[in-house]
């Protein structure tokens, strides 16, 4: 056993104890989105709305293992990377809603090489993160500058983004750990951002399907739908709970 094994295996029960429900969400959206991924993997192979579907593939592999890498992080106490990996997860959703007006890119998005970020400059005009975000907010779609540029703050060297890595103690204080620790605020907080991510994925490719008349009546789509207005009672549900925890947490904070 390493130094923080027995100390992450007492978090995650401190962990599992306060947020009793999330992770059986977590687990029906997870079982929702693989079951999404099917189909999509169905509509390739028939030649159905092939190029968006192939992006939507590859974003939802790389999404599907940040949320999974986010609850083993969360159950560790090891809570500033699961900021990285949210900043990665809201970057994927926009470039999903991005590709979904711009389908005439889904060819440079789907042939990229390691050099065209560097190089290519009309892989760079359109794929920058303020492109995409001003196209989206154009449309009325929330901007998610700011989000991006504090979540940033995680993956840099920092000071003020190592206060994720840190706990908190008086006004404006933040301490550093060295290692895993549970913190109910952050365990908190980092749940309302995981609870939804299986949704938020199915609800895009739902919303593309809609208006672009691609098919979402057979047996097997009615199937993700019944389950996806599930999960959003039981995620709704869930973020009336976490609110409540966070206000309890700041009182005494306080």
């Amino acid at each position: 056993m390493d130094i923080f094994e027995d100390k992450e295996n007492k978090i995650l029960v401190q962990t599992k104890n306060m947020l009793k429900t999330l992770f059986p969400i977590y687990s029906f959206g997870l079982e929702n989105i693989l079951k999404t991924k099917d189909l999509l993997i169905n509509d390739v192979e028939n030649n159905i709305d092939i190029k968006y579907n192939k992006a939507c593939l590859i974003l939802l592999n790389s999404s599907i293992q940040h949320l999974e890498s986010i609850k083993v992080l969360l159950q560790s106490g090891l809570y500033g990377d699961c900021f990285v990996l949210i900043r990665s997860l809201m970057s994927n959703i926009a470039m999903l809603q991005y590709l979904h007006f711009h389908p005439k890119l889904l060819d440079l998005f789907l042939k990229e090489s390691l050099k065209d970020y560097q190089n290519n400059s009309e892989f760079k005009k359109n794929f920058n993160e303020t492109a995409i975000e001003k196209d989206l907010e154009s449309r009325g779609i929330s901007s998610f500058k700011k989000s991006f540029q504090i979540l940033s703050k995680t993956s840099h060297a920092s000071s003020w983004g190592a206060q994720l890595y840190g706990v908190r103690g008086e006004v404006n204080q933040y301490f550093p750990t060295y290692g895993p620790t549970f913190d109910p605020e952050k365990a908190t907080a980092i749940s309302v951002a995981i609870v939804s991510g299986h949704y938020d994925l199915i609800s895009i490719v739902l919303w593309h399907r809609q208006h672009t008349d691609l098919p979402i009546d057979s047996s097997e789509w009615d199937k993700v739908k019944a389950n996806f207005h599930k999960l959003e009672i039981e995620i709704s549900m869930f973020l009336n709970s976490a609110l409540t925890i966070l206000k309890t947490i700041v009182l005494i904070l306080k």
